[in-house]
């Protein structure tokens, strides 16, 4: 049997899922769904249908809304983060306040003024570790070698303008084509791969094997790439049903404006 694997990035009351819906789709899961771990979606003979929920990017609210949640409903997830779009603290907050802010601003923030308040810190991806396994989004988030991703929106719209250089940054113009502008040398990938699951593994002290690929861009060198490094599974944005996890996982993108009818229809239509 396969696996349903869900994509989320922010659950928020403004900048993201709500969470009571976040919770009435977790209520959904449990109750229709074998939620598995990333540990357990490995193995060969999955219960029919199954579910693998997960995170990309590393946002605070994760922490402060949807891991309570989890936690209350047993239900286990994967967290996609990059290091340096991290917190670099031990801190662990108890208050909403980090996460009142846009995701634009967030990136912009953490790009321009190495500002990662918005972001999860190392503490509290260490006391999420009873729920999340926290795998590779690359080091910096700006991986993409490849083909793939949307054009960009333009100034004042898509905050991947600031994950470009000054100079760079001045060349970009609405529709100019993600793959033209950003990472292109296979070096500078193969060391956001291998430093980003470094990190992780040396912070956490848990094995990194899984990568999910910024903006979902990649090709078939970024994944032999991959596999060189020590990922077994490689993690797109590519939508789709999994027979099993395998070097490149499709997953279905959970976004906040998706009623819980939707929600439903295609959670189970994906499960293969």
């Amino acid at each position: 049997m396969g696996i349903t694997v869900l994509l989320y990035h922010r659950i928020h009351p403004r900048f993201g899922i709500h969470p009571k819906e976040f919770e009435k789709q977790m209520q959904f899961l449990k109750k229709h769904f074998k939620v598995v771990s990333l540990h357990e979606a490995l193995k060969e003979n999955l219960s029919f249908p199954s579910a693998l929920i997960t995170f990309d990017d590393g946002f605070y609210d994760v922490f402060y809304y949807a891991y309570p949640i989890l936690r209350e409903l047993s239900l286990p997830a994967v967290i996609f983060v990059s290091p340096e779009r991290l917190l670099d603290s031990r801190e662990v907050r108890e208050t909403p306040e980090p996460s009142n802010i846009s995701t634009y601003e967030a990136f912009k923030n953490s790009f321009l003024h190495k500002n990662n308040s918005a972001f999860l810190s190392w503490g509290e991806l260490m006391k999420m570790k009873d729920v999340f396994s926290v795998q590779s989004h690359a080091l910096t988030h700006r991986a993409a070698v490849g083909k793939g991703g949307k054009p960009f929106k333009g100034e004042g719209r898509d905050w991947r303008l600031f994950s470009l250089p000054e100079e760079e940054r001045e060349r970009v113009k609405p529709g100019t084509p993600l793959t033209s502008i950003l990472v292109r040398e296979r070096g500078e990938a193969e060391r956001e791969l291998s430093t980003s699951k470094k990190i992780i593994e040396e912070r956490l002290g848990e094995e990194v094997n899984s990568i999910a690929f910024p903006w979902g861009i990649y090709d078939g060198e970024l994944l032999k790439t991959a596999k060189k490094l020590g990922y077994r599974y490689c993690f797109t944005t590519e939508r789709g049903w999994n027979r099993r996890l395998s070097c490149r996982v499709k997953r279905l993108a959970v976004g906040e404006k998706k009623s819980l009818r939707w929600f439903k229809i295609r959670s189970l239509l994906y499960a293969p």
